[in-house]
This record gives C-alpha cells, sequence and structure tokens, in this order.
C-alpha cells in the first residue's frame, strides 16, 4: 500500500522524447477547448482544475504516498513523450499498485490527446521548447521511431559488450541523462547517453525508496498479470478475498509442500493462493512431469494436493494442451528472477523467498 501512488508518479516521470519544434505546437485550439472539458470531468479532482496539483505535491502523506503530480509544466511530465503519456492515461497506475483509474475504454485516443493538449496548454513557452528540442522530432507519426531511434543510440555500446542478448524496454529514471535497461532479470544503469554502464540499485536518499526495487515489482506485476486464472491453479479464499498470494511452485519442492499443507489456513484468513508451476531444474527437474500432470486433470486443485503428498496414483498423463504452462511458467519465473520454490509474490509485486509459517505470512499479506 505504501508504494501505491509513487508508481504512479514515476510513471509520469520516468520516459523521454517527442516531436514539435519551433513556435508552433503540436495541437490546435479546438483540441484544448476539448480537452479542458475532458480533463475537468476525469482529472481536476486529483491534478486541479488548471493541472497545478495541491501546493504540497512534493511531500507524502502520513502513509507515505505522494499526492497528484501537477501536469502545468512545473513537474517534470514535459521530461516525457508523448507515448508514455498516452500510455498513462490508457492504462491508469492500478495494475503496478498505484491510484490512478485507468480510461481505457472510457476515452477514446483522439480523447486522451485532447486532454494532454490541455494541460500542455498550460505550460510556458519555454518549457514547451524544451520540451521539444529535448526529443528532436518534428512530426507526430515519427514519435515510435524516433524513441526506438533513440533507445538504439543509447544501447549501442552495451549492446556490443553483451553481444545478441536482448535489451528490454530503455526506461528513463528521475535522474538527468540517466536511464534503466533491463537484460534478462538484471537491471542496468546507462550513463552519459550510453557511454558509461553500472550495476546496483538506485536510492532516492531523501526519502529512502529503492528505485530499483520499485521496478522490480512493476515488472513482476505485469508479468504475473499476463496470467489468467483458467491458466493456473487457485485456492480461492473462504469467504471475502482480502488479499491475493502468487505462489511459484514445484510439487517435488518439500517447503513447497508445507506451505501447502496449511492452504486451509491461509484461505481462511480470506487469502486467495494462485499456483503457478516452476520446475526447479526445468525439463529435467524432479517435478517436471508430475507438474504437466496436474495441470491436464480435470480437478486441477485436488490433483495439485495430491501431488504436494506424494500421492501419484490417479494423476493423469501430462500429455495435454494444458502442460504447455509447465515451460510458460518456468520462463515468467526465470524472466522476474525467481531462484528458488516456494517463491511467494504479493499483489504489489513485492517477493517473499522462501517458505514462511502461516502465522507469520498471512500478517504479512493482511498489513
Amino acid at each position: 500500500m505504501k508504494t501505491r501512488f509513487l508508481v504512479l508518479t514515476l510513471l509520469l516521470l520516468v520516459t523521454h522524447q517527442s516531436f514539435a519544434s519551433g513556435d508552433k505546437r503540436w495541437y490546435s485550439d479546438k483540441q484544448v477547448a476539448a480537452g479542458n472539458r475532458l480533463f475537468q470531468q476525469n482529472c481536476a479532482a486529483c491534478h486541479g482544475h488548471n493541472a497545478e496539483a495541491t501546493a504540497d505535491w512534493k511531500k507524502t502523506d502520513a502513509n507515505g504516498n505522494y499526492p497528484p503530480p501537477p501536469l502545468n509544466g512545473s513537474a517534470h511530465a514535459w521530461h516525457h513523450d508523448l507515448d508514455l503519456l498516452r500510455r498513462t492515461i490508457r492504462e491508469g497506475g492500478a495494475k503496478f499498485g498505484g491510484q490512478m483509474p485507468a480510461f481505457e475504454g472510457q476515452l477514446t485516443s483522439s480523447e486522451i490527446d485532447s486532454v494532454i493538449a490541455f494541460f500542455q496548454a498550460q505550460w510556458p513557452d519555454e518549457i514547451y521548447q524544451r520540451w521539444a528540442q529535448r526529443n528532436e522530432a518534428t512530426e507526430l507519426p515519427s514519435l515510435t521511431d524516433f524513441k526506438l531511434a533513440r533507445e538504439k543510440s543509447i544501447t549501442r555500446l552495451l549492446q556490443q559488450r553483451i553481444g545478441n542478448t536482448k535489451i528490454d524496454e530503455l526506461r528513463e529514471t528521475p535522474l538527468d541523462n540517466v536511464w534503466q535497461a533491463q537484460i534478462g532479470d538484471q537491471y542496468v544503469y546507462l550513463l552519459n547517453d550510453g557511454k558509461f554502464a553500472m550495476t546496483g540499485d538506485l536510492i532516492n536518499l531523501e526519502n529512502g525508496r529503492n528505485l530499483t526495487q520499485l521496478s522490480r515489482r512493476i515488472d513482476t506485476v505485469e508479468t504475473i498479470s499476463g496470467f489468467v486464472d483458467d491458466d493456473l491453479v487457485v485456492f480461492s479464499a473462504t469467504g471475502e478475498t482480502k488479499a491475493t498470494l502468487t505462489v511459484f511452485t514445484d510439487t517435488s519442492c518439500p517447503y513447497c509442500q508445507k506451505l501447502h499443507g496449511e492452504i486451509n489456513e491461509l484461505q481462511a484468513a480470506g487469502i486467495t493462493v494462485r499456483y503457478l508451476p516452476y520446475p526447479r531444474g526445468g525439463k529435467q527437474g524432479p517435478g517436471y512431469e508430475t507438474l504437466k500432470s496436474v495441470w491436464c486433470a480435470k480437478d486441477r486443485n485436488r490433483a495439485m494436493t495430491e501431488a504436494k503428498n506424494n500421492r501419484y496414483g490417479e494423476l493423469p498423463p501430462g500429455n495435454c494442451a494444458q502442460s504447455a504452462m509447465i515451460d510458460r511458467g518456468y520462463r515468467a519465473g526465470n524472466q522476474i528472477g525467481i531462484k528458488g520454490t516456494p517463491a511467494l509474490i504479493k499483489s504489489n509485486g513485492e517477493k517473499i523467498e522462501g517458505y514462511l509459517p502461516y502465522g507469520e505470512l498471512i500478517p504479512q499479506l493482511l498489513q
């Protein structure tokens, strides 16, 4: 809960690129007028009627959350590209643990552009031109191409060093000319237009926030959100769901078996447990074939319980279409840096490595 609004703030304060240059702005007066109406209806309650936010927007509240930032050019929104602004409005911050709602389905693409036009119209000419010059593009349709070219330029030297290894999406940090690159489950920081690289955690010493850890949580939530309940083995809470726990599990893992032995206590406390398969050792792991059988069972919950209790006699062959989930879960676990099982993931993306007795685990999930 304490990381909710920081996540959203970083989404608004974290990337780059733009398109316009010269005195002319990209939007029309008509777009600004339409955006004004939409902004007052959907955004003003949090960001202020003129996108000015509140006087104390830089201070956290009693729960450690930041208020919504101003969008009138006085904060860092001008550092960032139109695609990021669009995506933040469209997707909101809920899936990252933030408070801003998603407006996809409520606002059309043209309406989202109008909202951006309205708050950019509040930017002084100096700020707008800095935004335009910072991003060096000239036409709206070229935004994506510019972004890709910019990222390629920044990561060029790093790519030469690591060969064919994939570098995931580049992210700008709150620090000037410092970008975050992800390689597998590792984070690298590129400085001085990609001339230097360093690894480690980026920490805001003023408030103690670990920004790298925050990125890990965001990426973990995004990865897990790619799975629906039909992909998993789900033990639903008894009554109202008060918390959700995602567990990367292996049927051959003793501590996974111990955790599953306490599933009733977790359910009774209002916790829904969602199992993702993670066979230790991959296809050569001792639980790989058993996990395939569990996912092929008509009653996966019962099959999971049977397998965790080393009763394999009634498990079906693991040759069904659903058995592909075992490899998919293994890849997802590796992507977010799972090192062993059980790996417990809270709804905000925080990882708990290893087994915790239910008496210790339940308070952590419900706090």
